[in-house]
């Protein structure tokens, strides 16, 4: 016997077109970096939240989980399945009894075609269990996605500081060692003028090759940033240097920042919301679960043409027809649906634990990000004075040696401490700024 039968999900034009309209997503993060008056930073943010891979496969997670949700809402309205076969038979006698005459039948070709419709009436609710599920899955992947974008942001920006403080410190090198190089030069000319030593002038030789000597590596660090924008912004690494090379100032940090809730501000940050989502939908499985012990109400039904010839399929007697509900209960399987449910409420409990812990982690990340930034900013004032006094000294030290009131050896020290101080503040800059990047990371990008 062949038989083809080709299965086709009818989807109702107004049932798929209930489910279709879906919020537009809201990009976090956009505005707060804009606040800041850096338009490069601006834009970066921007371009990497259209074109970050990782973003791409989150949103793309969004979808899957979306398509889920309308399969699973789906159930609850009829499946109809279009039914075509041919089927060659031949019946011994001894089925029906002889044929007058003798013999046996003869064979005999079948043609059939029709619908088949299943509903299952969903009167306690293991459908709609699974629906609920499926929504709650669909958000907590949409939360999952403003997190990640929150994160990338976060790690940009993180990078894009981290690449100005380098060219800060790089700045500060340079600018040293073209100070460093014209007290060579004066070491060098009192030596020649017999009125200095040779140790004097090896003295400031050595200091400014030991300043150069930083420049490599604060150009090596300043290379690997660039690259790091790059790829978070979906670009190939080399492709965004020439447009970060030109060195800009950190931006003005804020003196203070303003926070009512730490513990609100997290339990409201997208990866907090995706874990109580992510809980919501396993306590929606569960009931699902739970309602498989209780019978199934069913209504099925079936119409169509059936034919000896293929020809007189719409022919007049052809037709066939069966229609009625059926109850089900799955009475020999109650272990099985033991087992399912028994692992329903065991994934619901972990997720419970899941999102309690992250309620925790996003709690303790907030309060310590809050008083790291406080802390540094508070650094940074000190590390500023400091970095004025520094060069004060320096100045009335090459003064003093000028006037012949003290030895070079102050020049020289007075010199180095300028160079430290200033490059201590240059790194407590860049500390202050990424310390406000991890207080926009630990509230979950919502900033005021």
């Amino acid at each position: 016997m062949r038989k083809v039968v080709v299965g086709v999900i009818l989807l109702v034009a107004w049932t798929a077109s209930s489910f279709a309209q879906e919020p537009a997503d809201t990009v976090p993060g956009v505005a707060f970096w804009s606040s800041l008056g850096d338009s490069t930073l601006a834009r970066l943010v921007r371009e990497a939240l259209q074109a970050n891979h990782d973003v791409r496969a989150a949103a793309a997670r969004v979808r899957e989980a979306r398509a889920q949700r309308l399969e699973a809402k789906l159930d609850l309205f009829p499946t109809v399945t279009a039914v075509g076969g041919y089927t060659r038979q031949k019946l011994a006698s001894a089925t029906f009894g002889p044929i007058t005459g003798g013999g046996s039948f003869p064979a005999q070709d079948i043609w059939d075609a029709g619908f088949e419709a299943f509903w299952e009436i969903d009167v306690f609710g293991r459908v709609r269990g699974n629906v609920q599920g499926q929504n709650r899955l669909a958000e907590a992947a949409q939360e999952s996605l403003h997190d990640l974008q929150v994160a990338l942001t976060a790690e940009l920006a993180s990078a894009y500081f981290d690449l100005r403080g380098t060219q800060e410190q790089l700045a500060v090198a340079q600018r040293n060692g073209e100070n460093q190089r014209r007290t060579l030069e004066v070491t060098q000319q009192r030596l020649d003028a017999g009125r200095g030593t040779a140790f004097d002038t090896e003295r400031a030789r050595a200091q400014l090759a030991s300043t150069l000597a930083t420049i490599p590596d604060l150009e090596s660090r300043i290379a690997a940033a660039q690259y790091r924008i790059g790829v978070l912004v979906g670009r190939p690494p080399l492709a965004v240097a020439p447009e970060l090379e030109t060195a800009v100032r950190l931006p003005a940090l804020p003196d203070s920042l303003s926070v009512v809730s730490p513990d609100a501000l997290a339990r409201s940050r997208p990866d907090v919301r995706s874990a109580e989502r992510v809980l919501a939908a396993q306590s929606a499985f569960t009931r699902s679960a739970k309602a498989e012990y209780l019978p199934r109400l069913t209504f099925g039904g079936t119409a169509g043409f059936t034919s000896a010839d293929f020809g007189d399929l719409a022919g007049t007697g052809t037709g066939r027809y069966a229609l009625g509900p059926v109850i089900s209960w799955p009475a020999l399987n109650l272990g099985r649906i033991k087992a399912r449910a028994d692992a329903a409420r065991a994934r619901e409990a972990e997720a419970e634990a899941q999102y309690q812990q992250t309620v925790l982690r996003a709690v303790q990340e907030t309060e310590t990000a809050l008083v790291a930034y406080r802390k540094s900013r508070g650094r940074v004032d000190r590390l500023d004075e400091a970095a004025a006094a520094s060069e004060r000294a320096a100045e009335l030290a090459r003064l003093r040696f000028e006037g012949g009131v003290a030895d070079f050896l102050q020049v020289l020290d007075a010199q180095r401490t300028v160079l430290e101080a200033q490059d201590r503040l240059a790194q407590g800059r860049t500390d202050a700024t990424t310390a406000l990047v991890e207080v926009y990371r630990a509230i979950g990008g919502q900033w005021r």
